[in-house]
């Protein structure tokens, strides 16, 4: 097996991220800095930014570790763009060669998503309006995507001819009280997708990681997929969770 070199940048919450996984899986501990395109590597670190999504893209194999799907870390973004994050108390998404899902490992077993203690709402019946949820400029400018909310908004058109909503990070209206007049949710692949669905408003993506889960053209079908929150469930984890011996053998089986 190759080995997993890990690179950590300055920023704080990448480097305490990186730190645990690092000391978890006993690889090499390396600064953003020092990262040379190898072939015999897995990349790992935390995030697309302060030049990690450089490294990404230059890398054969990778894991890349960010917010979970699920019971993730409160997060506060301010109008600056920058972020807080004061605990690490939830849960982080680790997948390989991928920033969304893990593509050849889709785990569907129940239990990790029984033990969230998340309740699952029934569909929103009541909804009428399509909430489009915008992707950050950082996440546009990675995946290349500058006219993605009018791109979107004539894709959805194509199948419904329903009211649509614009939302992001930035917005007043906060998403859980646009969802009590939702009839779906979508997005590019945003984790408030799988949020919305525990929520009981269907969510449908553009990112080919994940459209497969939930395409635009099925939008007037408003079906809950929960495979989707089962699957993302196996995906994620703890920062003391690292340490256990079943996310060793998660990471064994991603890797391999």
């Amino acid at each position: 097996m190759r080995p997993i070199e890990v690179y950590f940048t300055e920023h704080f919450i990448n480097n305490t991220v990186t730190q645990f996984f690092a000391k978890a899986c006993g690889p090499k501990f390396k600064n953003i800095r020092e990262f040379k395109k190898e072939a015999d590597i897995i990349f790992a670190s935390y995030g697309i930014k302060r030049n990690t999504d450089k490294a990404f893209l230059n890398s054969k194999d990778y894991i890349y570790i960010d917010h979970g799907y699920l019971n993730s870390t409160e997060r506060e973004f301010k109008s600056d763009k920058s972020t807080i994050m004061n605990q690490f108390n939830g849960y982080f998404r680790v997948v390989k060669n991928d920033f969304y899902f893990n593509q050849d490992c889709k785990i569907t077993c129940k239990n990790r998503f029984n033990n969230l203690g998340v309740v699952l709402k029934d569909l929103n019946k009541n909804g009428e309006k399509i909430i489009l949820s915008e992707p950050s400029e950082d996440t546009k400018n990675f995946l290349k995507i500058p006219n993605w909310t009018q791109e979107t908004l004539n894709e959805i058109k194509k199948y419904s001819d329903r009211e649509i909503i614009i939302h992001n990070k930035f917005s007043k209206v906060p998403l859980n009280f646009l969802l009590k007049e939702a009839f779906a949710f979508v997005s590019c692949q945003s984790t408030a997708g799988f949020k919305t669905i525990v929520n009981g408003v269907p969510s449908y993506f553009t990112h080919q990681s994940l459209k497969k889960h939930g395409n635009i053209k099925n939008i007037e079908k408003q079906e809950l997929n929960y495979e989707l929150l089962y699957i993302a469930a196996n995906s994620q984890w703890k920062l003391k969770e690292f340490f256990l011996d079943e996310f060793n053998l998660y990471l064994n089986k991603i890797i391999s």
